[in-house]
């Protein structure tokens, strides 16, 4: 997801809009602060279950959580940054459009959001 956030910083550094370069907007500043953030919230939650899944004490329902919270992440992570290319995002030549795409899958594969929720559900 890092990358992601890289990709766009790199792509809105160039980007002009009002004669202004995009990152110059607070809008965007901010919006790469969330994503940062998120980014890197999650990547401490999943490495925090792969201790847990290498010292054999991982469940199923922190093991949903992984799962439906980084998935979760990942698309709103590169929903934001595909919305910073503009309609350039939806462009096949740039890696955002695939990426935009390829997340909504993670939210299916492997069990959808809504199964994850369900077993944590259950386990309250």
């Amino acid at each position: 997801m890092r990358n992601r956030v890289a990709d766009a910083i790199k792509y809105i550094k160039d980007r002009k809009l009002f004669d202004q370069v995009v990152r110059d907007f607070q809008s965007a500043q901010f919006k790469l602060a969330e994503c940062k953030t998120l980014g890197t919230v999650t990547a401490v939650f999943v490495f925090h279950c792969l201790d847990l899944l290498l010292q054999g004490k991982l469940d199923n329902n922190m093991s949903a959580m992984a799962k439906l919270y980084a998935s979760e992440s990942q698309g709103k992570i590169i929903d934001e940054c595909l919305q910073l290319f503009g309609g350039y995002g939806y462009i096949n030549e740039y890696p955002i459009a695939r990426l935009y795409r390829d997340a909504r899958g993670q939210r299916l594969w492997g069990g959808t959001s809504e199964i994850m929720k369900v077993l944590i559900a259950r386990s309250l």
